[in-house]
């Protein structure tokens, strides 16, 4: 549903410290449409089903089909008989059977799915993305997400490590390389000491590593620590200009997108010093 937002905490245990975790984020895959790149959307499935199945996991951002916009659906629900919006609904149910028999590998290590500005809303007030959740086994994220992924080493006792998401699907992107980025940084006002902020919407796709002083407290010193943070855009397999073909790209003249999924790989390390012992998290993007 459009402007929710919701809070998740999930644990995750880890056999070893060291040992990678690799997080993909997918979004405005936009399946059931002329031009999603089919055969991308298919190397990217390939790629994730590659990776060590015990150590991958995956955030969805929205958008997974095209069905209706959020205007459209107003319309919709306010001028069609009953009857009708019950064929609407076997097709949006029939469309998420299809996805699943695509990414159903996922199931049960999807971390979350993120509601976009394109689904199908049902008379019971929940959405084609309600109807993913549970085929996928996993949670509804609303639009708007503040996510801790919590990690327990199996080989360090009770010792535990915390990375902390913001994912939102994003509003209306614009024309310039400055507005993805900006657009994203405008979560770090609300939550200003995350790890991860990532958005979809605009179709781009990027990582951009951004540092902030934190004052921490300890042994009666006072310092300024170094936070690492990622600024997220979760890409698209929508392709932008097809030659013959209207789409709302052309219409805006937008630049077209780098297409595919974003991947981060978490880790984490020791550091030794001042006699403290600390775990200091490791995150890689690969685009």
């Amino acid at each position: 549903m459009i402007n929710t937002y919701t809070v998740h905490q999930r644990t995750i245990e880890v056999d070893k410290l060291g040992t990678p975790i690799n997080l993909w984020f997918f979004g405005d895959v936009h399946r059931d449409t002329e031009s999603c790149d089919v055969d991308r959307w298919k190397w990217f499935l390939v790629r994730a089903k590659a990776d060590p199945k015990d150590t991958t996991y995956f955030f969805g951002m929205g958008d997974y089909h095209d069905f209706a916009s959020t205007r459209e659906k107003k319309q919709i629900l306010a001028s069609l008989h009953e009857n009708t919006i019950e064929d609407f609904n076997h097709l949006a149910t029939k469309k998420n059977r299809a996805f699943m028999l695509e990414a159903g590998f996922m199931r049960g290590r999807v971390l979350g799915l993120i509601e976009g500005n394109h689904h199908w809303a049902f008379s019971n007030g929940t959405t084609t993305t309600h109807d993913l959740c549970e085929r996928l086994e996993t949670e509804y994220l609303g639009w708007l997400c503040h996510y801790t992924l919590s990690f327990k080493f199996k080989d360090r006792g009770t010792t535990r490590a915390a990375v902390h998401f913001v994912l939102c699907h994003g509003r209306a992107g614009g024309k310039t390389f400055g507005i993805t980025i900006n657009q994203v940084g405008d979560l770090k006002q609300i939550f200003p000491v995350a790890d991860v902020y990532c958005q979809a919407h605009d179709h781009q796709r990027g990582a951009w590593p951004v540092s902030v002083l934190v004052p921490t407290n300890g042994a009666g010193k006072h310092a300024l620590k170094q936070k690492r943070q990622f600024l997220c855009r979760s890409g698209s397999f929508k392709k932008a200009y097809l030659p013959g073909k209207s789409t709302y790209e052309v219409g805006r003249l937008l630049r077209p997108s780098d297409l595919g999924a974003l991947k981060l790989v978490i880790n984490f390390h020791r550091d030794c010093k001042d006699g403290k012992d600390r775990l200091i998290t490791d995150i890689e993007a690969r685009i």
